[in-house]
């Protein structure tokens, strides 16, 4: 990877041949150096956890009958029947939201810049009030497990202080996805930078922030035309933004 990062061409993608970790729930954990990916971690207290409890059951239920290897319709069939969910709970104002406070915002945006360009390359990353989303490339043999412990870890120390509380501040684990090609880049992008508008969320309760690269891209394709690069296969169908589930109850 070109550093820093200067067009698209200069990130490197998933390779779907490659080997990659699983995590206690069978489930890939994307832990590949250098292969730019999608990431959120959200608060404790953003998801009621009777909602979760169901949610996860019945999503068991499913992988049950539908186990991996997932063709590409079961797996629009699972971000339909249970990523969109979360999304849609994690986009409404339930639990404290505390990262609507600007100073404990801005304490995470700070985490989130400390080792920029040495273990990460942040390409966009949005703070909600309640969750994070953040599309970045790992550096110098980093793991994205790693990355986000010591971003969750640092944060969630300093949001307590500040909040003079205590307990868990983040939900024990996140979200999760490779980024495959070009075109499944810009659409995370493009899914960042939109997610205020489509949570009705005013710009005081959120920091966004955007590499000069992907800024340019998105200014010059607002209506969210995205070419797929020449070098590059055409995706095989619809390919959003979705993330592999990760955590436990």
């Amino acid at each position: 990877m070109t550093f820093p990062p200067q067009s698209i061409a200069d990130l490197r993608f998933f390779d779907p041949r490659a080997q990659i970790d699983h995590g206690n729930n069978r489930l890939p954990r994307s832990d590949r150096t250098g292969v730019a990916c999608f990431v959120t971690f959200r608060l404790a207290d953003s998801i009621p956890q009777d909602q979760l409890r169901i949610w996860a059951a019945e999503r068991r239920a499913w992988l049950a009958r539908n186990p991996p290897p997932h063709t590409e319709e079961r797996g629009r069939e699972h971000d339909e029947l249970f990523t969109a969910k979360i999304e849609d709970w994690l986009d409404r104002g339930m639990g404290s939201c505390a990262l609507r406070d600007r100073a404990t915002r801005q304490a995470l945006t700070d985490t989130l810049s400390h080792s920029e360009g040495s273990r990460y390359k942040s390409h966009a990353w949005i703070v909600m009030p309640k969750h994070v989303h953040l599309l970045f490339s790992p550096l110098a043999e980093r793991t994205i497990a790693s990355l986000v412990h010591s971003w969750k870890g640092v944060s969630a120390r300093q949001a307590n202080q500040l909040l003079g509380r205590t307990g868990e501040f983040w939900m024990k684990d996140y979200f999760d996805r490779l980024i495959r090609d070009s075109t499944h880049f810009w659409r995370c992008a493009r899914d960042i930078r939109r997610n205020p508008e489509k949570a009705n969320r005013p710009a005081s309760d959120y920091t966004h922030y955007e590499a000069p690269f992907v800024r340019i891209f998105l200014n010059s394709k607002p209506t969210g035309d995205t070419p797929i690069a020449a070098h590059q296969p055409s995706p095989t169908g619809r390919q959003k933004c979705r993330r592999s589930v990760q955590f436990s109850l």
